[in-house]
């Protein structure tokens, strides 16, 4: 009984408190057990209504409670869309479980030449796993992403299949992946070969649903170590004999605002629209997570998500 009882409150995720369809609060029981530390339990203040998203025909939000999976708000979020450098936290991934942070990595000349943000990488520079994730989740660097892909697995073409691989063993369904960066890339419909006429070549971008991202993000913040670096507002990096140093800013910027974020990671690419992760913490230690894809201005978009949380639930 009390396992039942533990899994409807615990396990009642992917049931939102609103959703941008139908705004009908859910109450749970509270369950007292007192050998048992469980998570505090966000409730609806009573009239309180749902928010009103700006007005975007791509964008996706959702709004989550992490330490009890208690959904806020849902729109859209089971529909594949580009992410752009929310990518990067798969590259994050894929690396960080099959190398230590201190291997040692040489820059191919390929990863060099990437266009975008980057920190500025030179061809046969050597730095630190742990310097290039720093350098993938703080100023989202392109150039980081793909040397970590090409000296991982000989190509970045390699390891795109990897990232692929491991997000259906984590049941990610709608990701599909072409690259490591995030950036948007030219590329056949439907494998159509290039030489023959009619051929029509698209732009591309990696995908995912904003369901799959709250679920990615997730896993990570497991992590204390990436949990640590995202919350980090400046990148410092210095290859191995010292020679080269590198230093860019994070791009979230709502570090230092009313909301007082704990990271993750933010992404653009035309293609993609304003993409942005992000958890917030109050005074009290409750925690938001929320994810917004395909936005025109993801950062109020957020602020105004969180705020709302903060204005209309209480922690229980």
């Amino acid at each position: 009984m009390l396992e039942l009882m533990l899994m409807a409150m615990l396990g009642a995720g992917e049931s939102p408190v609103f959703s941008a369809q139908e705004y009908g609060a859910q109450t749970v029981d509270k369950v007292s057990v007192a050998w048992l530390d469980l998570p505090k339990l966000p409730i609806k203040k009573p009239g309180k209504t749902a928010p009103v998203l700006i007005s975007e025909p791509f964008v996706a939000v959702y709004a989550q409670d992490p330490a009890s999976s208690k959904v806020f708000f849902a729109h859209e979020i089971d529909r594949p869309q580009p992410i752009a450098s929310i990518t990067k936290l798969m590259t994050y991934l894929v690396i960080r479980e099959n190398h230590s942070l201190d291997e040692v990595v040489k820059v191919s000349p390929e990863a060099a030449r990437i266009g975008g943000a980057s920190i500025g990488l030179y061809a046969n520079e050597e730095l630190t796993v742990g310097t290039l994730l720093e350098a993938i989740l703080i100023p989202s660097a392109n150039d980081a992403a793909t040397a970590l892909a090409i000296w991982d697995a000989g190509s970045e073409k390699n390891f795109v299949e990897k990232m692929n691989a491991k997000a259906r063993e984590l049941g990610l369904d709608s990701a599909q992946f072409y690259n490591a960066s995030g950036l948007d890339v030219e590329g056949p419909v439907d494998n159509c070969d290039v030489t023959q006429p009619g051929c029509k070549i698209e732009t591309k971008g990696n995908l995912m649903s904003a369901r799959d991202v709250m679920k990615l993000t997730r896993i990570l913040l497991r992590d204390e170590w990436f949990a640590a670096v995202v919350q980090l507002q400046h990148f410092y990096g210095t290859s191995i004999d010292g020679e080269f140093f590198h230093e860019k800013v994070t791009t979230n910027r709502l570090f230092g605002s009313f909301v007082d974020t704990k990271g993750v990671k933010t992404g653009y690419t035309p293609l993609a629209g304003q993409c942005f992760v992000n958890l917030a913490v109050d005074e009290d230690g409750n925690e938001v997570l929320t994810v917004v894809l395909g936005s025109t201005d993801r950062f109020t978009e957020t602020k105004h998500i969180v705020d709302w949380v903060w204005d209309s639930f209480e922690w229980q």
